[in-house]
């Protein structure tokens, strides 16, 4: 074996990753490798380029930005204070229904306030529900990493929930909007993680300024100064083991053919790759783990497609000012998830963003209109090469993008004619880049049978392996980075978590050797 040059490896280089490697970078003083085998540093935080446009492809909005909240004390901490954050317009969502539209302030007792006065009569389950909500985000910070043993409140489906305490099915349906943030409808979504997405928006919401590549651009500097460093175009194939303990990985150019194998050791291991690549694809089949079956039957996330725009002029024309819109055709959120396995009724949902209008520093005007889909649409054309999948595929894409347009345009008349440029990706382009489990871009879906999964933990059954990112902690930007903190904390020891979250809002580092 050769000899360690690093103090660990990360494979990966989403927000987990990055976090667990800025912390051990500044708070232990320890040199990490990050792996990467996109061609950019960031994973979902990343932007692309396309004739002067600029877009974001997984960051669209953070909650918990401002000064002293816990995502701001995060990336306050591991960016050394350069990140900024611009905050959105006081009506940062919109929820778009058939006969009404609900708006969304920052500002959590108008939200009550507007949700009492639209439903009087549900008064007392709204006080409660907001009072679940608050209590969710509280258990979880008191535990430092995603709870198995929680009341029973939070061990039921969203729509469990829901049915127990209200009776308008409108309201059920206003409350369950923002469940494109977890991938998963109320009859699927576990109420728990539900609940943790509500709070992290109660308080508006941000965008880096900059916009989301600045995220990885801030924090890279960090892991450098203590003599880190993060290379792309470098795709991890396997996990090292020896004597039952992890100590390095393999990795190879990223599509490149017959590639040379490389080899980097180190005496810790961590994957922000998810629980699902690591133990199916990283770690060898030679060696028995516990969980790989049971991780492999798991229920598997759905992906999306994501339209990208780029516009003749400013949507602001129209009355756009970076709020988002979350644009639905009716109020059963269950039955348009069943229709995504097939592309009947498409789209009869979407979400609509404006990178350009959340970023002060934007230089062209864009936007993205996003909605999920099943795989299965597209699993035909999977082994063929990335924009290279044939006129049959092209024009399918044209569809899915037209009806995307027009349902935006049947809400806000004239808004096709601000597009001067479109591009469409579907989960084969996430799957091609990210490596996520048929295209799914959230990691372990958020059913409630995931709280009792014994492999969402940093910990893995081999020594010196850990995994970091949303399928430790919870899912979202600052789920990932709560996830990289959980495993940044283990690995210092006992109380490691609390003691790094001290140190986030002292703003330190503290001379200690993490224990490994």
């Amino acid at each position: 074996m050769s000899e360690f040059k690093y103090d660990a490896i990360v494979i990966g280089s989403g927000i987990g990753g990055l976090t667990t490697a800025a912390i051990l970078a500044k708070y232990s003083h320890k040199k990490v490798l990050i792996l990467e085998q996109h061609y950019v540093i960031g994973g979902f935080t990343h932007e692309f380029d396309r004739q002067g446009f600029t877009w974001d492809v997984g960051l669209h909005y953070v909650g918990e930005m401002g000064e002293g909240e816990i995502g701001r004390e995060i990336f306050d901490y591991i960016t050394d204070g350069k990140l900024n954050w611009n905050k959105m317009p006081d009506q940062f969502e919109k929820f778009v229904y058939p006969d009404f539209t609900f708006k969304v302030y920052s500002d959590p007792q108008k939200y009550h306030s507007d949700l009492i006065e639209m439903f009087p009569e549900e008064k007392a389950a709204i006080k409660r529900y907001f009072g679940d909500v608050k209590n969710a985000s509280i258990k979880l910070l008191l535990t430092g990493k995603y709870g198995k043993m929680f009341l029973k409140t939070f061990r039921q489906t969203t729509k469990e929930y829901l049915d127990r305490h209200f009776q308008n099915p409108k309201l059920k349906a206003l409350l369950a909007s923002q469940w494109g943030t977890y991938a998963l409808p109320p009859s699927q979504s576990s109420f728990y993680v539900h609940a943790l997405l509500v709070n992290h928006y109660l308080n508006g919401a941000w965008y880096p300024v900059g916009g989301a590549s600045e995220i990885a651009k801030d924090i890279l500097p960090v892991i450098e100064k203590a003599g880190g460093r993060a290379i792309s175009r470098r795709e991890v194939t396997e996990i090292l083991i020896e004597n039952g303990a992890a100590i390095g990985v393999k990795a190879r150019k990223t599509h490149k053919a017959d590639p040379e194998i490389e080899e980097y050791y180190a005496p810790v291991i961590i994957s922000d790759a998810g629980a699902f690549n690591t133990y199916t694809k990283l770690i060898p089949e030679s060696y028995e783990v516990p969980y790989r079956e049971e991780i492999k039957a798991f229920p598997k996330g759905k992906g999306n497609i994501n339209l990208y725009l780029g516009f003749k002029e400013s949507p602001t024309k129209l009355g756009f000012f970076g709020e988002n819109h979350w644009i639905y055709k009716d109020y059963d959120h269950d039955r348009a998830f069943e229709k995504l396995t097939t592309l009947e009724e498409f789209p009869n949902h979407c979400y609509l963003s404006f990178p350009s209008l959340k970023n002060p520093a934007a230089k062209s005007h864009t936007g993205e209109i996003i909605s999920f889909i099943d795989y299965d649409c597209f699993a035909k054309w999977r082994d063929l090469p990335w924009k290279r999948r044939g006129e049959e595929y092209t024009q399918l894409k044209e569809r899915l993008s037209e009806g995307l347009i027009e349902l935006v345009e049947s809400q806000y008349p004239g808004f096709k004619d601000l597009i001067g440029y479109s591009e469409l990706s579907t989960p084969l382009t996430v799957e091609y880049f990210d490596a996520s489990d048929r295209g799914a871009i959230y990691g372990t879906p958020a059913t409630p049978k995931r709280l009792d999964a014994k492999w969402i933990d940093a910990k893995t059954p081999i020594k010196n392996l850990y995994l970091t990112g949303t399928d430790v902690f919870c899912h979202g930007i600052v789920g990932a980075a709560m996830g990289g903190i959980v495993t940044a904390g283990i690995l210092n020891g006992l109380f490691g978590f609390f003691k790094i979250m001290l140190a986030l809002k002292q703003g330190k580092s503290i001379d200690r050797d993490p224990v490994t």
